[in-house]
């Protein structure tokens, strides 16, 4: 596959910015046809016109394929529009699936269906194909979006914390394939915080809910506006010469300099170079002879001083950052094969999105005309571009409107090799075989062509359903829910209607009231009505107000019923899941056990969701180790709010890796949940629980789940600087002293084989080897070696223990303990812990230099633990 790393070559012009799919290729190989596949490929197809050789030069991303090749664009664009109208019809269905749940979550629940125009209608509209009268309309738009609130909670569900993958080696036994899976973990770590992961899992979350098929796109980006700029150096060639161009005596053979070629001190090399160049380029101004024998010499005579190429920094120039973006792609917006159940099965995959006509003519200068003058979209697209806009907007209303006509439906699609065979033409489809080998990436902004190249689409996407279910256009979490709600609003405005109309009306005895008066009085309060009661009865007797009307209870049972067991039954979120109340859980391990029974129901979409994360992340890597120009720089966050960095080289991920979500995981957890398992584990009377909780590597967890940050433990602060310490001592080798019977000391950086030759490898030191100082010079006497001055050896030096009284050297750590301050047992015991972890046991395979400074550092600890 051809990857173009788009760092290093692409400036565009002020105000440009980088192609909407993000993907600015550097070069891609000038292609004619015909030739062969393995000319077309190496970049060196020819093309016979009338006996001549021609180079034709498609462009970066064979931007210049319609102007040279047109014939196989038209085949392009006919063949996307073919593979587009095969399953039209269910994917029309799906469209309006989708669109009817993006509205109900918007809270536009009364639009209906009219099979007529095909198209969801909201009451109240202006409507110009249907004649119901605005009374048959539903009088009340009462919303309690429920449908929203149940997703929120399923989003929270599945974006609370990040799923854990693991990067494994495709070989056990291969040292690349093990780099490569350990330096994949530090990339992934990197991606996801460029691409603001969470934000990324409610983007899926959500999705999910709504749409039920979602999209992700991974490529490498290089946009200044995104990303920034860096500053790059222009550097162009130089000619110097090595020495000086002589004259040579053909009769003699005596060398003589040319005239002005007398030695300057203060002229410096690159104007005599220049000097030397000019009077090459020059004509010789005067006969030259030679000064011992009086020949005259010519042009032939001069012999020129060999010359080398060296580069020069003629400026700087500004560059754009690029980086790997992961783009989440809904049901609207992904067109896949409707028939198909795997993605393997796909013989083309499209992403439509509406994008600005100025953002795409500033992307496509070369296809700007084209574009300007191009339809928003083409006539089998209209239905797609309306619903995707009318769901954008978030207006009570489904017509896009004119003000929309600038929004170009920009379409990219990914065909397979063998997609290729649905074109008749064998010419042209050999053509296209040999131009995109590893499949076809074509963009279109409208009619108009933008770019293509050859991308297979399995190297870029992964495609996520959120049900087991056939074909592509499989149904939602939320689909369930759509009709519930509808049931639930229908009830809610019959109790409106009740309200508001079953207020009955009051009847008067006419004898009893004036109603002429009283349709002349002023109503106002506490005003006085004319009235007379019936002789030998009370006033309220001439007055009769029958009862209101009244909502059935059987109806408010049903209403709570499709709000509450219903709906949690059919999405899986019951009250555990949101923190709703329990009427029969009142305790808080009856919490628990509801709220793992409420997960493991959601586990089904849980566990996809983990294997498709894991995949994108591993597209993401092969994206970064293709396309990064540099090294990467991951900058952390150390103890006490030190900051230092990891470096990502991109020679470590030549191996090959394999990724599997974490086996061991169910779901993610909570930081509450988490505290509460760990009180329990406070109250567990367990030595090894509480020697594990007492462990000084678990307080800083165990602080952070608390919330205490500012609670002050025993050490911390002592272990926080040993580990500052051992990045420090990994980044040198240990200092190696050898002792001579002169009394003499030689110090010499250890090499990794002698700083393991010098320290001992493991176990413990003998009490004869204790602090005591070796023969030779005695305490605080100086050291020489060649002059130079050495530290002193003596009490509280740092010397091996190993060190016996005739050969064996001295190790010394290149950062010293200190025998006041420190806090040697807390410091010694992070040492051999650190030792024994994996990053210990990789330091010590990967550099043994290192890991001998660190333990000629542990052993320093050790000796100030025992003199005390």
């Amino acid at each position: 596959m051809n990857l173009h790393p788009t760092a290093e070559t692409w400036s565009g012009t002020p105000g440009a910015i980088a192609p909407a799919d993000g993907n600015a290729a550097s070069a891609v190989a000038p292609v004619s046809l015909p030739a062969s596949d393995a000319d077309i490929l190496n970049g060196a197809a020819r093309h016979q016109d009338g006996g001549a050789t021609t180079t034709l030069d498609l462009g970066a991303n064979n931007e210049r394929l319609e102007d040279l090749k047109p014939k196989l664009v038209h085949a392009l664009r006919e063949l996307v529009r073919q593979y587009r109208e095969e399953g039209v019809v269910a994917r029309r269905h799906e469209i309006r699936r989708i669109r009817q749940a993006r509205l109900f979550w918007q809270g536009l629940q009364y639009a209906w269906w009219n099979p007529n125009d095909m198209n969801w209608h909201l009451p109240f509209e202006q409507r110009f194909s249907d004649d119901r009268a605005l009374e048959e309309m539903p009088r009340y738009q009462f919303v309690t979006n429920f449908y929203q609130g149940f997703g929120l909670s399923f989003i929270a569900v599945l974006s609370q914390d990040v799923p854990s993958v693991r990067f494994y080696p495709q070989s056990a036994q291969s040292l690349e394939d093990i780099s490569a899976a350990r330096a994949a973990g530090d990339v992934a770590t990197l991606i996801e915080q460029n691409n603001h992961i969470e934000h990324l899992l409610t983007s899926i979350g959500y999705f999910l809910w709504t749409d039920g098929k979602l999209g992700a796109y991974v490529r490498y980006v290089a946009d200044g506006q995104r990303f920034g700029f860096h500053e790059e150096n222009v550097l162009e060639a130089l000619e110097i010469p090595l020495g000086e161009d002589v004259y040579v005596c053909p009769q003699c053979g005596k060398e003589a300099q040319p005239h002005g070629e007398e030695e300057n001190p203060s002229q410096g090399e690159a104007d005599r170079a220049s000097m030397v160049g000019a009077q090459h380029a020059a004509p010789l101004l005067g006969a030259m002879s030679c000064a011992q024998c009086g020949a005259e010499l010519s042009d032939s005579d001069l012999r020129k001083a060999e010359r080398v190429t060296v580069p020069r920094i003629a400026g700087t120039r500004r560059v754009p950052n690029g980086q790997e973006v992961i783009s989440i792609a809904g049901g609207l917006e992904l067109n896949t094969p409707v028939w198909a159940n795997e993605m393997h099965e796909y013989p083309y995959l499209q992403w439509q999105a509406e994008v600005h006509r100025a953002k795409l003519k500033a992307a496509y200068p070369h296809a700007a005309d084209k574009i300007e003058t191009s339809p928003s979209q083409g006539a089998e697209d209209v239905y797609a571009r309306v619903s995707r806009l009318s769901v954008e907007q978030g207006l009570p209303s489904i017509h896009p409107g004119d003000a929309l006509m600038n929004l170009i439906t920009f379409d990219r699609t990914w065909l397979r090799p063998w997609a290729f065979y649905s074109i008749e033409d064998a010419e042209v489809r050999a053509e296209l075989l040999a131009l995109f080998p590893d499949g076809c990436y074509v963009a279109f902004a409208g009619e108009a062509y933008c770019e293509s190249r050859s991308e297979s689409m399995d190297d870029h996407w992964r495609v996520l359903h959120a049900l087991p279910g056939d074909g592509q256009n499989r149904p939602s979490v939320g689909d369930s829910l759509v009709q519930v709600q509808e049931r639930y609003n229908v009830l809610s405005n019959m109790q409106a209607e009740t309200y508001e109309y079953g207020i009955p009306p009051i009847y008067a005895d006419p004898q009893v009231l004036d109603f002429d008066a009283l349709a002349n009085q002023v109503a106002e309060p506490a005003a006085h009505f004319p009235a007379r009661a019936r002789p030998g009865q009370p006033l309220a007797a001439g007055f009769f107000q029958p009862a209101p009307a009244q909502v059935p209870p059987d109806m408010l049972r049903h209403q709570q019923d499709l709000i509450g067991p219903v709906a949690q039954f059919l999405t899986g979120l019951f009250p555990a899941v949101f923190g709703g109340n329990m009427e029969d859980v009142k305790t808080a391990s009856g919490y628990a056990l509801a709220r793992d029974q409420a997960l493991g129901r959601l586990g089904l979409v849980w566990r996809r969701m983990k294997q498709f994360y894991a995949d994108v992340l591993l597209l993401s890597v092969d994206v970064f180790r293709k396309n990064r120009p540099n090294d990467a720089e991951i900058p952390l966050l150390g103890p006490e709010g030190v900051f230092d960095f990891h470096v990502i080289r991109i020679a470590d991920l030549k191996g090959n890796i394999c990724v599997h979500p974490e086996a061991d995981e169910t779901f993610p957890r909570l930081k509450s949940q988490q505290r509460g398992v760990l009180q329990q584990m406070f109250g567990i009377n367990d030595p090894m629980i509480q020697r594990a909780l007492t462990e000084p590597a678990n307080l800083g967890y165990i602080k952070n789940v608390l919330g205490l940050t500012e609670l002050v433990i025993p050490g911390e602060e002592s272990r926080n600087k040993q580990l500052r310490e051992i990045q420090q001592l990994l980044a040198s080798a240990p200092i190696v002293i050898s002792l001579h019977p002169s009394g003499v000391a030689h110090i010499e950086p250890a090499s990794p084989v002698g700083a393991q030759q010098a320290a001992p490898q493991l176990g413990t030191m003998p009490e004869s080897a204790a602090p005591s100082a070796p023969p030779g010079p005695r305490a605080g006497q100086e050291l020489h070696q060649n002059g130079a001055t050495a530290p002193p050896i003596g009490e509280g030096s740092h010397e091996s223990p190993v060190t016996n009284h005739e050969s064996l050297p001295l190790v010394l750590p290149s950062v010293p303990v200190d025998q006041l301050l420190d806090d040697h047992a807390v410091e010694f015991e992070e040492c051999k812990r650190w030792a024994n972890s994996d990053a210990g046991q990789a330091a010590r395979m990967t550099n043994p230099a290192g890991f001998a400074n660190v333990r000629a550092h542990a052993e320093a600890h050790l000796r100030a633990m025992q003199a005390h």
